[in-house]
C-alpha cells in the first residue's frame, strides 16, 4: 500500500510538470523548403537559460575590446603655451608717446563734444582723428590677452582698451600721461584778471617823423569784442626815440588802443600757455627833441598774455 501511494504521488507530480510545460510552451509554425510544414516548439525558460551566459560573455568581450582601444589611442596633445615677448626700449618710448597723445586727444574730443570744432580764428573746421597707434600694438595686445596677463600691466591694459575704443574712459593712466593731466587740471595759477595783463615788445612807428621803437612795456585790456580787446588804463612802453641827427635816447611813452588775438603759443611750458596779440595803438611821449605831439604817434607791435582756460 505504501509503495502504491508513493507511485501515485510521483505520477501526480509528473503530470503537473507536463501540464506546466504545456502552458508555458509557444507553438511556432515555419514553412519547410519542400512545401511541407513542421511544428517548432519553443520553451521560454530553456531559451532564456541558454541566452544569459551568451549575453554575459558578449558584454565581457566588448568591455575588453573598448579598454584595449582606449589604451591604443594616443593622448590629446596639450594646447601650446602663449609666448609673451617683452617690449624693446624703442617700443616703450613709442607707447608712452602714443598714450600721451591719446590723453590729449580725449581732452580735445570732450571739449568739442556735440558741437562744431572751431580753429583759433573762430572758423568751423573738421575734427581731429585719434592718433595712430604703433603698428606692433595690436599683435602685442593679442599676445598679452592669450597669456592671461592683460590685467597685470596697467599701462598695457589702458593701451589695449584705447586701441579697441579711443573714447574709453580710463580709471587710471600711466605716469607720463597722469603728470600731463594733473598739470592741466591744476587750479589756474593766474586769475581771470591776469589774463588781461599784456607784456608788450617789438613795437615800432612809421618812419615818416623819425621811427620810434618800443622795447618793452605793458598794458591792461578791459573790454572784449570778439577777438578784439580794448585797452583799459593807458599802457606804459619804454621807447627808443630820435635825439638829434645821429643819436637816440630812451624815454617812456603811454599807449592806448586795441589788441587783436592771433593765436595761442607755448612759452616755457609743455602746453600752449600764452596768447599772442597784435596791438595797434597811439603812443604819447614827453616833450623833447622828439617833439611834442598831442595827437600821439601811430605805433603797432606784439604782446603776450596768459591764455584763458576754456
Amino acid at each position: 500500500m505504501a509503495r502504491e501511494g508513493a507511485a501515485a504521488v510521483t505520477a501526480r507530480r509528473e503530470a503537473g510538470r507536463l501540464a506546466h510545460r504545456r502552458l508555458g510552451r509557444k507553438r511556432l509554425t515555419a514553412a519547410h523548403p519542400g512545401g511541407q510544414y513542421r511544428h517548432l516548439t519553443w520553451y521560454p525558460e530553456e531559451t532564456m537559460g541558454r541566452a544569459r551566459p551568451l549575453a554575459l560573455s558578449s558584454a565581457l568581450l566588448l568591455g575588453v575590446v573598448s579598454v584595449a582601444a582606449a589604451q591604443d589611442s594616443p593622448a590629446a596633445a596639450p594646447p601650446p603655451e602663449a609666448v609673451l615677448v617683452p617690449l624693446s626700449a624703442d617700443q616703450e618710448r613709442q607707447l608712452d608717446k602714443w598714450l600721451a597723445a591719446m590723453d590729449k586727444w580725449q581732452r580735445y574730443d570732450a571739449r568739442w563734444e556735440n558741437r562744431p570744432v572751431r580753429d583759433s580764428w573762430g572758423r568751423v573746421t573738421s575734427r581731429r582723428t585719434p592718433p595712430k597707434a604703433p603698428d606692433w600694438l595690436p599683435g602685442h595686445c593679442a599676445s598679452v590677452e592669450a597669456a592671461g596677463l592683460l590685467e597685470i600691466d596697467e599701462r598695457t591694459t589702458n593701451a589695449c582698451r584705447l586701441l579697441d575704443d579711443p573714447r574709453t574712459a580710463l580709471e587710471s593712466v600711466p605716469a607720463p600721461v597722469q603728470a600731463a593731466r594733473a598739470d592741466d587740471e591744476k587750479p589756474q595759477k593766474h586769475s581771470s584778471f591776469l589774463t588781461r595783463v599784456h607784456l608788450d615788445g617789438l613795437w615800432t612807428t612809421s618812419p615818416s617823423a623819425g621811427r620810434f621803437y618800443g622795447i618793452v612795456g605793458s598794458h591792461v585790456s578791459l573790454v572784449d569784442v570778439g577777438r578784439l580787446q580794448v585797452f583799459g588804463p593807458p599802457g606804459v612802453l619804454l621807447l627808443s626815440v630820435p635825439d638829434g641827427p645821429d643819436s637816440r635816447r630812451l624815454t617812456l611813452g603811454f599807449t592806448w588802443g586795441v589788441s587783436l588775438r592771433l593765436t595761442d603759443v607755448r612759452v616755457f611750458g609743455p602746453d600752449k600757455n600764452m596768447t599772442l596779440f597784435l596791438n595797434i595803438s597811439k603812443v604819447w611821449v614827453d616833450s623833447g627833441q622828439a617833439g611834442s605831439n598831442y595827437r600821439g604817434f601811430d605805433i603797432a607791435g606784439f604782446s603776450l598774455a596768459p591764455r584763458k582756460k576754456n
